[in-house]
């Protein structure tokens, strides 16, 4: 799948993950700060390369893109990742939205842009889906305010949509 690297903001870039990115990774994931409301991991540095250089592999068969945001000095300050790309559905999901204290003001809606852009104009699809915790509010406002719908919920999650024509 043939990606325009990066794709540019106004005040953030979204680039290509690689395997160099691994440090960076496992230190947002690691960060209690940032993890309260994902998964917990404790694999290594190295374990986390091992799972990068699968996912390139998801990449080039159109099935994933994961991107590192970074400032517009070049220096990473978080992750947005798609996947489950089901071009049969015309949907992928979105998450591993992560960003770390030294994003610039606004990342969180630039990134959102960017990456919906990059779903619907580049991938052709219609509609991005997500899950969130039900806790985590500071993301549930962000989400909604930037045009996700919530769709369904369980006592665990809540699932939004962004379908191509509420794009933000």
């Amino acid at each position: 799948m043939p990606i325009n690297n990066p794709l540019q903001g106004k005040i953030i870039n979204l680039r290509l993950v690689s395997t160099e990115d691994a440090e960076f990774i496992l230190s947002l994931r690691k960060n209690p700060l940032l993890n309260q409301h994902i998964s917990s991991t404790e694999i290594s540095v190295e374990e986390q390369k091992n799972w990068l250089r699968a996912y390139k592999s998801r990449e080039e068969l159109g099935q994933e893109v994961y991107f590192i945001v970074e400032n517009k000095a070049h220096h990473p300050v978080g992750t947005v990742r798609i996947y489950k790309i089901d071009p049969g559905k015309n949907e992928c999901t979105w998450g591993s939205f992560i960003l770390n204290e030294n994003r610039p003001e606004n990342s969180s809606a630039e990134v959102i842009s960017l990456s919906a852009g990059f779903v619907f104009d580049e991938l052709k699809l219609q509609k991005i889906k997500l899950d969130v915790r039900r806790e985590n509010s500071k993301a549930i406002h962000i989400y909604e305010k930037y045009g996700f719908k919530r769709v369904a919920e369980d006592d665990l999650d809540y699932y939004y949509e962004m379908k191509r024509e509420s794009q933000c």
